[in-house]
């Protein structure tokens, strides 16, 4: 009779933990199932009476988040609006015209596809994989850490001095509402000289009348905007206006970005979309004005033999690299904030085409109006088109001084080049924030908007000497040095070190538990060759066809040559010195061969952040051990094999 009443009583209680169970909420079953899974694994682990291995288990953090994007439109736009910037609307179509017109499309595609394509693939998929920012996210091989500081001290760099130019298209946007004329109009302004020439206003006097004649637009741009001194060394007083709209830009940035990637995700609805508005109405503006057919007919039109140079080539690469924005850094934090699995394929191709397009689109924008410009000045179009800055802030705004209704044509322009340096300006400043907030402890991250705030508050007194009046040569030479050779050698060094030192079948296996398939060999093979391979050559032909920098007719002296150089390698640099550090003081190993293996295996803590996704890719559920080799576990096994001492 006992034993009947106890078998009565076990019934009662396991219909009662069944009751219980039904009880439970999804998020505790998933729980309760990884904690069946954990302790499946440490039974594996429990060491043999022979062996001296030891392991201490602490609790997983499976309810660790990590900010994800409001939606994949979210992602994809921000993507869109950090590629598609400044660069797109002047550097692209001046590069065409310069290497050969139309002909310089063929270089250009052939390092879309061999460079360009791949590698921001690359990037996106690291990123979200992991889940890490770009220092991180180098779990994967810790050897070369510095590759992600490498990535933060550019994306810094550039940061520093892009605001500048988003602070001088605040200025002309503020400047845009001068009436009767906008004030790089004509000559009669306090800042304009006897040698000043308003070629469309004043038909009595032409550019070929005397050597020394110059535009309205230009004295505006150095005199008025900047008040440029006579060299680099004289470094002049403060232009405070431009220092009011730098405190400005940073404001805005600071305060778009403030919430981290779900505020910037909603900002650029508008900054990613707005300028696509303002091209088509430019477009359909610049088309129907006079000697428009001019300007499109030299930008279609191509010259094969400029390809024969080794120029065009070296201008397409590079142009690649800053429009897509490669080696940044900023491609793998975006990517870290989508869920695991987006389809980082299918964004890549969106992403780098619709950047493409651009480029193509607004070309024509420029030409139809750099050929009217041309019309009216009498002048070849190769003669009214300056590099950098001028094309933007000289000759484009004399053309929309022009047109009938100028101030509100200038205007929306200058406010369509803030748009798209905004986007490029979120993604490089969150880079930073990433990098800094992934580096701090779990209890720490709520601190996130005090770094935000710290970070744009130090990017303003860093910009502050480039608004002083020397401040335009200072820009210069930033925008020379601090992003040329380095991203060529960033990439370089990543593609090496994920295709050859993780290996190239991992990380397609990687890949293919995201998105459900593995890369092609097109992929693959431009991952572990072609890009590598390409991005030696052009570093090889930066030393070999070496030009030193210059502003205008002003050649920079050695001093600053110097100044340049140690901000090129400032961001290359970190990657060996790294390599040397982690090889002295991280690596606890006897011999040198011993601790270069070690390094450059990945540890315990590299794949997915969140348990469910480390369990589809095949990896060990997050835990902290120890005396367990940090090794990555087999793909037959998502378990640790451990053999005893």
């Amino acid at each position: 009779m006992e034993k009947l009443k106890d078998e009565e009583q076990s019934g009662e209680k396991q219909n009662e933990e069944k009751k219980d169970e039904k009880k439970l909420s999804p998020a505790e079953i998933e729980e309760q199932k990884l904690k069946e899974e954990l302790d499946d694994q440490v039974f594996d682990l429990l060491p043999s009476p022979t062996s001296n291995v030891s392991f201490k288990l602490e609790p997983v953090a499976e309810t660790e988040e990590r900010e994800n994007w409001g939606s994949w439109l979210d992602f994809i736009l921000a993507c869109i609006g950090y590629a598609v910037g400044l660069g797109n609307v002047w550097r692209f179509p001046y590069l065409c015209f310069e290497n050969g017109g139309g002909a310089f499309l063929i270089p250009y595609i052939i390092m879309l596809f061999c460079c360009g394509l791949p590698l921001f693939f690359m990037e996106l998929a690291f990123g979200q994989f992991a889940s890490q920012g770009c220092i991180s996210v180098w779990a994967i091989s810790p050897l070369f850490t510095g590759v992600g500081y490498g990535m933060i001290i550019v994306s810094t760099l550039v940061a520093v001095y892009y605001n500048v130019i988003i602070a001088w298209t605040v200025y002309y946007a503020f400047k845009s509402f001068s009436f009767p004329n906008l004030p790089w109009a004509t000559c009669d302004n306090e800042w304009n000289t006897e040698y000043c020439f308003d070629g469309f206003l004043n038909t009595t006097r032409s550019l070929g009348d005397t050597s020394d004649a110059v535009r309205a637009t230009e004295e505006f741009w150095t005199r008025k905007v900047h008040d440029l001194t006579g060299s680099f060394g004289e470094m002049g007083g403060m232009n405070w206006h431009l220092l009011g709209c730098l405190a400005f830009s940073w404001v805005v940035v600071g305060l778009c970005i403030s919430k981290g990637v779900k505020s910037s995700g909603k900002v650029v609805y508008f900054t990613a979309v707005f300028p696509y508005v303002v091209l088509v109405i430019l477009f359909f503006r610049g088309v129907t004005l006079p000697g428009a057919g001019k300007g499109i007919a030299f930008y279609i039109i191509p010259d094969f033999n400029d390809l024969l140079a080794i120029k065009p080539w070296r201008d397409a690469a590079t142009q690649i690299f800053y429009s897509l924005g490669i080696s940044f850094g900023c491609l793998i934090t975006f990517a870290s904030y989508n869920k695991f699995h987006d389809n980082c394929y299918r964004d890549a191709i969106i992403v780098t085409f619709t950047n493409c397009l651009t480029s193509i689109f607004a070309g024509f924008v420029i030409f139809s109006v750099l050929g009217f410009m041309a019309e009216n000045s009498g002048q070849d179009v190769k003669d009214v088109v300056d590099s950098g800055p001028g094309l933007a802030f000289i000759a484009y705004p004399e053309a929309l001084a022009r047109m009938p209704g100028g101030q509100f044509w200038s205007f929306i322009f200058f406010f369509m080049l803030f748009t798209l340096g905004l986007d490029s300006e979120f993604a490089m400043t969150e880079t930073l924030i990433t990098a800094v907030v992934d580096a701090l402890p779990p209890e720490k991250k709520k601190f996130k908007p005090l770094v935000t705030f710290l970070t744009c508050l130090g990017g303003f007194f860093l910009g502050i000497i480039m608004v002083t009046k020397s401040g335009l040569y200072i820009f210069t030479l930033m925008d020379w040095y601090s992003a040329g050779f380095s991203l060529m050698a960033i990439a370089a060094a990543y593609t090496l070190a994920i295709s050859w030192t993780y290996g190239l079948a991992s990380f397609s296996d990687d890949v293919r538990s995201m998105i459900g398939f593995t890369p092609g060999y097109y992929w693959r093979i431009s991952w572990s060759i072609t890009s590598p391979c390409l991005m030696l050559l052009i570093i090889l032909g930066s030393f070999v066809f070496y030009t030193p920098a210059y502003y205008d007719e002003y050649v920079f002296p050695p001093a600053a040559e110097v100044a340049g150089w140690i901000m090129t390698f400032a961001s290359f640099v970190p990657i060996p010195g790294y390599m040397v550090y982690a090889l002295i003081f991280k690596a606890k190993q006897d011999t040198f061969m011993e601790r270069l293996r070690y390094l450059t295996k990945a540890t315990k803590e590299w794949g997915p952040l969140l348990n469910e996704n480390r369990r589809t890719a095949g990896y060990p559920l997050i835990a902290e051990r120890t005396g367990i080799p940090a090794h990555r576990p087999s793909r037959r096994s998502s378990r640790f094999s451990v053999s005893s001492r």
